[in-house]
C-alpha cells in the first residue's frame, strides 16, 4: 500500500551533519569568494568616481599644441618670433575664455601629478602649481578647505586631500609624489574636498607639463566645443581633461574593465563551483541509493522521492546562501575597517545587485544538478527487484 506521509527533507539534513556541512560550507565559501572579490574590485570604481565625476564639474585642463592656435613654426624666421606669436594668441584665447558663460577664470600654469591607488589599478591626475596668492581662490572654487597644517608660502609647497594622504601613507612634512619628483614638493597642509584635489606652488621647471587650468561650472561639460567655438582646431595631439573626457575614460577604462574582470572571475568561480558541487552531489546521491530503493519498496513513487531530493537541495542551498551572505557581510566589514578606510578609499559592503547575481548563479547550479538527480531517480528499484538481479 502506498504511503501517504510526505517524505521529510529535514531528517537527513539533521542526522547527517558532516556530509551536509561539507556541501553547505562549499556553497557558503563560494558565495563569499564571489562577493568579496566584487567588494574589493569595486573600491576602484567607487574611489575613482570623485576624481572623474566631481572634479571636472569645477575644473578642466587643456594642453594645446601650437597648431591648435593656428600657429606654424615654419611661418617665422626664428624661435623668438614664433614663441611671441604663440603667447599672444594663447593670451587672447585665455581672455576670451574668461568671458565665456560658466567659466570663472583661466590660468596657464605648470601641473604636477597626484596619484590615487585603490586595491586594483591607479589613477594619476593633474594638481595645478599656482602662485601662493592664487591658491585660496582655487580652494574656494573647488569647495575645499584647509583642515590641518598651513597654506603654501614658498616654492614647492603642496596641499593634499586628506584621503590621498591616507592612501599614500604620508603626513605633513613628507615629500609629495616622491617616486616621481624626488625631494621637490613638500606637503605643508591637508585639505578636505569632494574631488580629491591637490594644489601647490611651482619649484623651478619640475612639472608634468603646462596646462590652461579652466575654472568652470557644471554648464561647461565640453571644453573642446568651447575651444572650437573660439576658433581653435583641436586634434588628437591636444590634451583635454573635462567632464566628457573623464566620463568616457571612466566608462571604458575603469567601470568597463572592472565589470569585465568581475564577470571573468565569476565565470571561473561558477565553473569551479559547478564541478565541485556536481562531484560532491553525485557522491551524495550514490551513497543514498539503498535509502531511495527502500522508499520505493514501501510504496513511495519516483515523483515523491524526487520531490524529497529537490526539497533537500533547496534547503541545503538556502542554508549555504544565508551562511554565505552572513560571512560575506562580515568579511565586508573587515575589509572596510582594515582596507577601505585606512587607505582613504571609497567603497560599500552591501551590493544588492551582486547578491542577486550570485543567487542567479546558485539557481543555475541547482538546474544543472537536476541532471544527475533525475538520472538516479529513474534508476531507483525496489528491494525485491534488487534481490532478483
Amino acid at each position: 500500500m502506498k504511503m501517504k506521509t510526505r517524505l521529510s527533507a529535514w531528517k537527513y539534513v539533521k542526522n547527517n551533519k558532516r556530509v551536509v556541512g561539507v556541501l553547505v560550507t562549499s556553497l557558503a565559501l563560494s558565495f563569499m569568494a564571489m562577493y568579496v572579490i566584487h567588494v574589493l574590485l569595486s573600491t576602484t570604481s567607487e574611489s575613482f568616481r570623485p576624481v572623474m565625476f566631481e572634479m571636472p564639474k569645477h575644473i578642466s585642463y587643456a594642453s594645446l599644441t601650437p597648431k591648435a592656435f593656428g600657429i606654424n613654426r615654419d611661418d617665422y624666421e626664428n624661435y623668438e618670433e614664433f614663441e611671441t606669436a604663440l603667447n599672444e594668441k594663447r593670451d587672447e584665447v585665455i581672455e576670451n575664455l574668461k568671458k565665456h558663460p560658466g567659466i570663472d577664470n583661466v590660468i596657464l600654469t605648470q601641473v604636477a601629478l597626484s596619484h590615487y591607488q585603490p586595491v586594483v589599478g591607479e589613477i594619476a591626475y593633474e594638481a595645478p602649481l599656482l602662485e601662493a596668492d592664487q591658491i585660496r581662490d582655487f580652494l574656494d572654487h573647488m569647495g575645499a578647505k584647509l583642515v590641518d597644517g598651513r597654506m603654501p608660502e614658498c616654492d614647492g609647497e603642496v596641499l593634499v586631500d586628506t584621503k590621498l594622504m591616507k592612501n599614500a601613507g604620508t603626513k605633513i612634512g613628507d615629500w609629495f609624489s616622491e617616486g616621481m619628483y624626488g625631494e621637490t614638493f613638500r606637503i605643508v597642509g591637508v585639505i578636505e574636498s569632494s574631488s580629491r584635489i591637490c594644489v601647490g606652488t611651482p619649484m623651478g621647471n619640475t612639472n608634468s607639463g603646462w596646462y590652461m587650468v579652466v575654472y568652470n561650472d557644471e554648464s561647461t561639460m565640453d571644453l573642446k566645443a568651447v575651444l572650437e567655438a573660439e576658433g581653435l582646431t583641436i586634434t588628437e595631439q591636444d590634451t583635454i581633461y573635462d567632464s566628457l573626457s573623464y566620463k568616457k575614460m571612466y566608462e571604458k577604462d575603469v567601470d568597463g574593465v572592472i565589470q569585465d574582470v568581475i564577470l571573468a572571475i565569476s565565470l571561473v568561480v561558477t565553473i569551479f563551483l559547478s564541478l565541485l558541487v556536481l562531484v560532491a552531489y553525485v557522491s551524495f546521491l550514490r551513497d543514498r541509493v539503498s535509502e531511495y530503493c527502500l522508499y520505493a519498496s514501501i510504496g513511495y513513487g519516483r515523483a515523491e522521492i524526487y520531490g524529497m531530493i529537490l526539497r533537500e537541495m533547496v534547503l541545503l542551498f538556502l542554508i549555504g546562501t544565508v551562511s554565505g551572505l552572513i560571512i560575506s557581510l562580515g568579511a565586508g566589514i573587515l575589509i572596510e575597517e582594515l582596507v577601505i578606510w585606512p587607505r582613504g578609499l571609497e567603497g560599500s559592503i552591501f551590493y544588492g545587485e551582486r547578491i542577486l547575481t550570485i543567487l542567479g548563479i546558485f539557481l543555475l547550479l541547482m538546474g544543472i544538478l537536476q541532471i544527475p538527480v533525475l538520472a538516479y531517480v529513474n534508476r531507483i528499484k525496489t528491494v525485491d527487484m534488487i534481490e532478483e538481479q
